[in-house]
Protein backbone atom coordinates (compact mmCIF):
# COMPACT_ATOMS: atom_id res chain seq x y z
CA UNK A 1 0.00 0.00 0.00
CA UNK A 2 1.49 3.24 -0.81
CA UNK A 3 0.59 5.96 1.91
CA UNK A 4 -0.70 9.50 0.28
CA UNK A 5 -2.46 7.77 -2.80
CA UNK A 6 -6.10 7.84 -3.13
CA UNK A 7 -7.95 4.24 -2.51
CA UNK A 8 -10.98 2.77 -3.43
CA UNK A 9 -12.82 0.28 -1.28
CA UNK A 10 -10.60 -2.53 -2.96
CA UNK A 11 -7.19 -0.82 -1.92
CA UNK A 12 -6.74 0.15 -5.20
CA UNK A 13 -5.85 3.66 -6.80
CA UNK A 14 -8.93 5.71 -7.33
CA UNK A 15 -8.98 9.50 -8.64
CA UNK A 16 -12.69 9.31 -8.73
CA UNK A 17 -12.74 8.44 -5.21
CA UNK A 18 -15.44 6.03 -5.28
CA UNK A 19 -17.57 8.58 -6.84
CA UNK A 20 -18.84 8.54 -10.67
CA UNK A 21 -16.76 11.12 -12.29
CA UNK A 22 -18.71 11.16 -15.58
CA UNK A 23 -19.62 14.68 -15.09
CA UNK A 24 -17.73 17.72 -15.02
CA UNK A 25 -18.52 21.24 -14.90
CA UNK A 26 -22.25 21.69 -14.44
CA UNK A 27 -24.01 21.22 -17.48
CA UNK A 28 -21.47 20.20 -19.83
CA UNK A 29 -22.94 17.01 -20.01
CA UNK A 30 -20.89 13.52 -19.22
CA UNK A 31 -17.53 13.41 -20.06
CA UNK A 32 -14.64 10.91 -19.52
CA UNK A 33 -12.85 13.18 -17.41
CA UNK A 34 -13.17 13.31 -13.70
CA UNK A 35 -14.20 16.92 -12.00
CA UNK A 36 -12.14 18.88 -9.51
CA UNK A 37 -12.87 17.36 -6.11
CA UNK A 38 -11.31 17.87 -2.67
CA UNK A 39 -8.35 15.70 -2.34
CA UNK A 40 -8.29 13.79 0.92
CA UNK A 41 -5.56 15.50 2.85
CA UNK A 42 -8.18 18.94 2.07
CA UNK A 43 -11.06 16.26 3.38
CA UNK A 44 -8.86 15.10 6.66
CA UNK A 45 -8.38 19.02 7.26
CA UNK A 46 -11.96 19.99 7.37
CA UNK A 47 -12.69 17.05 8.92
CA UNK A 48 -10.54 17.57 11.74
CA UNK A 49 -11.12 21.40 12.25
CA UNK A 50 -14.45 20.37 12.87
CA UNK A 51 -14.29 18.05 15.65
CA UNK A 52 -14.82 18.54 18.99
CA UNK A 53 -13.77 14.98 20.41
CA UNK A 54 -12.57 11.85 19.57
CA UNK A 55 -11.08 8.72 20.40
CA UNK A 56 -7.74 8.56 21.66
CA UNK A 57 -5.77 5.05 21.81
CA UNK A 58 -2.64 4.93 24.07
CA UNK A 59 -0.75 1.82 24.65
CA UNK A 60 -1.91 0.51 27.65
CA UNK A 61 0.74 -0.19 30.83
CA UNK A 62 -1.39 -2.56 32.34
CA UNK A 63 -2.22 -4.71 30.39
CA UNK A 64 1.21 -4.17 28.82
CA UNK A 65 1.18 -3.12 24.95
CA UNK A 66 -2.66 -3.36 24.39
CA UNK A 67 -3.72 0.11 23.08
CA UNK A 68 -6.29 1.47 25.30
CA UNK A 69 -9.18 4.02 23.51
CA UNK A 70 -10.91 6.49 25.79
CA UNK A 71 -13.02 9.75 24.87
CA UNK A 72 -11.18 13.07 24.91
CA UNK A 73 -12.18 16.98 24.35
CA UNK A 74 -9.98 18.59 21.31
CA UNK A 75 -9.61 21.06 18.98
CA UNK A 76 -6.85 21.48 16.15
CA UNK A 77 -4.72 23.76 15.39
CA UNK A 78 -3.53 25.66 12.23
CA UNK A 79 -1.61 23.01 10.93
CA UNK A 80 -4.45 20.41 11.97
CA UNK A 81 -2.87 19.32 15.11
CA UNK A 82 -4.78 17.60 18.05
CA UNK A 83 -4.86 19.88 21.34
CA UNK A 84 -5.95 18.10 24.57
CA UNK A 85 -6.06 19.17 27.66
CA UNK A 86 -5.41 15.89 29.88
CA UNK A 87 -5.52 15.49 33.72
CA UNK A 88 -2.40 13.98 35.15
CA UNK A 89 -4.71 11.26 36.95
CA UNK A 90 -6.35 10.00 33.50
CA UNK A 91 -5.35 6.40 32.89
CA UNK A 92 -4.64 7.46 29.22
CA UNK A 93 -2.19 10.03 30.35
CA UNK A 94 -0.11 8.26 32.45
CA UNK A 95 -0.18 6.05 29.46
CA UNK A 96 1.70 8.58 27.49
CA UNK A 97 3.49 9.67 29.85
CA UNK A 98 4.97 6.16 29.89
CA UNK A 99 4.93 5.54 25.91
CA UNK A 100 3.91 8.79 23.45
CA UNK A 101 2.58 6.96 20.99
CA UNK A 102 -0.91 7.31 19.62
CA UNK A 103 -4.08 7.82 17.72
CA UNK A 104 -6.96 9.54 17.47
CA UNK A 105 -9.62 8.62 15.62
CA UNK A 106 -12.27 11.71 14.58
CA UNK A 107 -15.64 11.78 13.19
CA UNK A 108 -17.44 13.69 10.77
CA UNK A 109 -20.25 15.65 12.68
CA UNK A 110 -23.46 15.45 12.75
CA UNK A 111 -23.12 12.21 13.74
CA UNK A 112 -26.99 11.16 13.29
CA UNK A 113 -29.26 8.74 11.43
CA UNK A 114 -28.27 4.73 11.12
CA UNK A 115 -25.65 5.16 8.21
CA UNK A 116 -22.44 6.28 10.64
CA UNK A 117 -20.35 3.87 8.35
CA UNK A 118 -21.27 6.27 5.38
CA UNK A 119 -19.68 9.35 7.75
CA UNK A 120 -16.13 10.80 7.16
CA UNK A 121 -13.82 9.49 9.71
CA UNK A 122 -9.89 10.47 9.92
CA UNK A 123 -7.40 8.90 12.55
CA UNK A 124 -4.35 11.13 13.64
CA UNK A 125 -1.19 9.02 14.04
CA UNK A 126 1.72 10.45 16.16
CA UNK A 127 3.29 10.71 19.02
CA UNK A 128 1.30 12.88 21.80
CA UNK A 129 3.13 14.97 24.22
CA UNK A 130 3.08 17.98 26.59
CA UNK A 131 3.09 21.16 25.09
CA UNK A 132 6.12 23.53 24.95
CA UNK A 133 5.67 26.10 28.02
CA UNK A 134 6.18 29.05 25.68
CA UNK A 135 3.14 27.45 23.40
CA UNK A 136 0.99 27.03 26.33
CA UNK A 137 -0.96 30.42 26.38
CA UNK A 138 -1.67 30.08 22.47
CA UNK A 139 -3.37 26.47 23.00
CA UNK A 140 -4.87 27.51 26.06
CA UNK A 141 -6.69 29.76 24.38
CA UNK A 142 -7.26 27.29 21.20
CA UNK A 143 -9.00 24.93 23.40
CA UNK A 144 -11.42 26.98 25.48
CA UNK A 145 -12.24 28.68 22.54
CA UNK A 146 -13.75 25.09 21.18
CA UNK A 147 -14.93 24.27 25.32
CA UNK A 148 -15.63 27.47 27.08
CA UNK A 149 -16.43 24.77 29.55
CA UNK A 150 -13.00 23.86 30.48
CA UNK A 151 -12.24 27.08 32.06
CA UNK A 152 -13.73 25.62 35.12
CA UNK A 153 -10.96 23.15 35.70
CA UNK A 154 -8.14 24.02 32.46
CA UNK A 155 -6.12 25.87 35.36
CA UNK A 156 -5.73 22.89 37.99
CA UNK A 157 -2.22 22.03 39.19
CA UNK A 158 -3.08 17.72 37.26
CA UNK A 159 -3.90 19.07 34.29
CA UNK A 160 -1.71 19.99 30.95
CA UNK A 161 -1.47 20.91 27.75
CA UNK A 162 -0.92 17.76 25.17
CA UNK A 163 -0.83 17.45 21.09
CA UNK A 164 -0.41 14.90 18.79
CA UNK A 165 2.19 15.31 15.93
CA UNK A 166 0.33 13.38 12.90
CA UNK A 167 3.46 11.27 11.41
CA UNK A 168 0.60 9.90 9.02
CA UNK A 169 -3.12 9.99 8.90
CA UNK A 170 -5.76 7.28 7.77
CA UNK A 171 -8.93 8.64 6.51
CA UNK A 172 -11.87 7.28 5.30
CA UNK A 173 -14.90 9.16 3.74
CA UNK A 174 -17.17 6.22 3.48
CA UNK A 175 -17.34 3.12 1.36
CA UNK A 176 -15.33 3.39 -1.72
CA UNK A 177 -13.73 6.73 -0.47
CA UNK A 178 -10.19 6.23 1.72
CA UNK A 179 -6.33 6.14 1.90
CA UNK A 180 -3.37 7.26 3.46
CA UNK A 181 -2.65 10.66 3.88
CA UNK A 182 0.89 12.21 4.19
CA UNK A 183 1.28 14.55 7.23
CA UNK A 184 2.85 17.15 5.22
CA UNK A 185 0.23 17.56 2.52
CA UNK A 186 -2.43 17.49 5.46
CA UNK A 187 -0.16 20.24 7.34
CA UNK A 188 -0.54 21.89 4.07
CA UNK A 189 -3.73 21.75 2.71
CA UNK A 190 -6.90 23.92 3.20
CA UNK A 191 -10.00 23.63 5.16
CA UNK A 192 -13.16 23.50 2.64
CA UNK A 193 -14.44 27.05 3.01
CA UNK A 194 -18.04 25.57 3.26
CA UNK A 195 -17.77 23.64 5.63
CA UNK A 196 -19.44 26.19 8.17
CA UNK A 197 -22.18 26.35 5.88
CA UNK A 198 -22.63 22.62 4.28
CA UNK A 199 -25.34 21.47 7.11
CA UNK A 200 -27.68 24.19 6.03
CA UNK A 201 -27.18 24.27 1.81
CA UNK A 202 -27.88 20.46 1.96
CA UNK A 203 -30.87 20.78 4.15
CA UNK A 204 -32.25 23.87 2.28
CA UNK A 205 -31.88 21.87 -0.86
CA UNK A 206 -33.05 18.90 -0.28
CA UNK A 207 -36.14 19.84 1.86
CA UNK A 208 -37.03 22.42 -0.74
CA UNK A 209 -35.61 21.97 -4.16
CA UNK A 210 -35.84 18.46 -4.32
CA UNK A 211 -37.01 18.97 -8.42
CA UNK A 212 -34.20 20.81 -9.04
CA UNK A 213 -31.80 18.17 -7.58
CA UNK A 214 -33.57 15.84 -9.68
CA UNK A 215 -33.24 18.07 -12.54
CA UNK A 216 -29.23 18.17 -12.07
CA UNK A 217 -29.19 14.76 -12.08
CA UNK A 218 -31.31 14.15 -14.99
CA UNK A 219 -29.52 16.95 -17.36
CA UNK A 220 -26.15 17.92 -16.22
CA UNK A 221 -25.33 14.27 -15.11
CA UNK A 222 -26.71 12.67 -17.85
CA UNK A 223 -28.94 10.17 -15.83
CA UNK A 224 -32.01 10.32 -18.03
CA UNK A 225 -33.60 7.57 -15.75
CA UNK A 226 -33.45 9.24 -12.83
CA UNK A 227 -36.12 8.94 -10.25
CA UNK A 228 -35.07 11.02 -7.15
CA UNK A 229 -32.06 12.69 -6.34
CA UNK A 230 -30.35 13.73 -2.90
CA UNK A 231 -27.76 16.39 -2.44
CA UNK A 232 -25.12 14.19 0.20
CA UNK A 233 -22.06 16.89 -0.16
CA UNK A 234 -21.29 20.09 -0.97
CA UNK A 235 -17.83 22.00 -1.05
CA UNK A 236 -15.64 24.49 -2.83
CA UNK A 237 -15.08 22.19 -6.03
CA UNK A 238 -19.25 21.05 -6.51
CA UNK A 239 -21.50 18.87 -5.43
CA UNK A 240 -22.29 15.06 -5.09
CA UNK A 241 -25.26 13.20 -5.41
CA UNK A 242 -27.00 10.11 -4.60
CA UNK A 243 -29.24 9.43 -7.64
CA UNK A 244 -31.89 6.36 -7.51
CA UNK A 245 -32.70 4.97 -10.80
CA UNK A 246 -34.18 1.50 -11.81
CA UNK A 247 -30.87 0.03 -11.80
CA UNK A 248 -29.93 1.43 -7.65
CA UNK A 249 -28.70 3.92 -6.67
CA UNK A 250 -25.67 6.01 -8.11
CA UNK A 251 -22.94 8.47 -6.69
CA UNK A 252 -22.53 11.49 -9.26
CA UNK A 253 -20.60 14.91 -8.82
CA UNK A 254 -21.13 17.98 -10.49
CA UNK A 255 -18.60 20.57 -10.32
CA UNK A 256 -18.98 24.52 -10.18
CA UNK A 257 -17.66 26.31 -13.03
CA UNK A 258 -15.88 28.39 -10.82
CA UNK A 259 -14.25 27.90 -7.75
CA UNK A 260 -17.28 28.75 -4.79
CA UNK A 261 -16.33 29.80 -1.53
CA UNK A 262 -19.11 31.65 0.60
CA UNK A 263 -22.64 30.09 1.34
CA UNK A 264 -24.17 33.73 -0.99
CA UNK A 265 -21.67 32.14 -3.85
CA UNK A 266 -23.21 28.65 -4.01
CA UNK A 267 -26.64 29.88 -3.51
CA UNK A 268 -25.83 31.82 -7.19
CA UNK A 269 -24.07 28.94 -8.08
CA UNK A 270 -27.10 26.53 -7.25
CA UNK A 271 -29.53 28.77 -9.02
CA UNK A 272 -27.45 29.07 -12.55
CA UNK A 273 -27.23 25.40 -12.32
CA UNK A 274 -31.04 25.26 -12.11
CA UNK A 275 -31.22 27.26 -14.64
CA UNK A 276 -28.98 25.48 -16.83
CA UNK A 277 -30.86 22.12 -15.76
CA UNK A 278 -34.37 23.77 -16.95
CA UNK A 279 -33.35 24.59 -20.67
CA UNK A 280 -34.59 22.04 -23.33
CA UNK A 281 -37.30 20.78 -20.98
CA UNK A 282 -40.77 20.27 -21.95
Amino acid sequence: MTKGREQNAAGNENLGQGVDTRSTAAGTGPSGTSSRAPSHAERARTLARAARFGSLATMARDPEGFPYASLVALATDARGRAVLLLSRLAEHTQNLLARPEASVLLLESPIVGDKLLEKGRVTLIGPCTAVPPEEVPECRALFLAAHPDAATYADFADFSHYRIEPRTLRYVGGFGRMSWVDAADYARAEPDPLAEFAPRILGHMNDDHASSILAYARKLAGIGDATSAQMIAVDRFGIEMAVETPAGERRVRLAWDAEVRTREEARKALIEMAGRAGEGED
